[in-house]
């Protein structure tokens, strides 16, 4: 990945971090190694990876209802 796109990636991740549930693995790798293990790309790695609502809350530190809103469809 060219300088450039890995400049935009962490750019647009400062801008809004609920972006990383757009991208694809190479992304979310590049953006790992860019910004460090943030939660929001941990959790979007493993949503890509099938994980369950019980791993992805384990892996960032939180409860499972935190994540009460995607049931309920908000």
């Amino acid at each position: 990945m060219l300088p450039v796109e890995r400049y935009v990636l962490v750019q647009r991740y400062e801008r809004d971090s609920s972006c990383v549930y757009d991208m694809t693995h190479e992304q979310l790798q590049v953006l790992l190694g860019e910004v460090g293990e943030m939660e929001p790309i941990i959790d979007a790695i493993n949503v890509l990876n099938g994980a369950s609502v019980e791993q992805r809350a384990r892996d960032i530190g939180c409860d499972p209802e935190d994540f009460a809103y995607e049931v309920q469809g908000f």
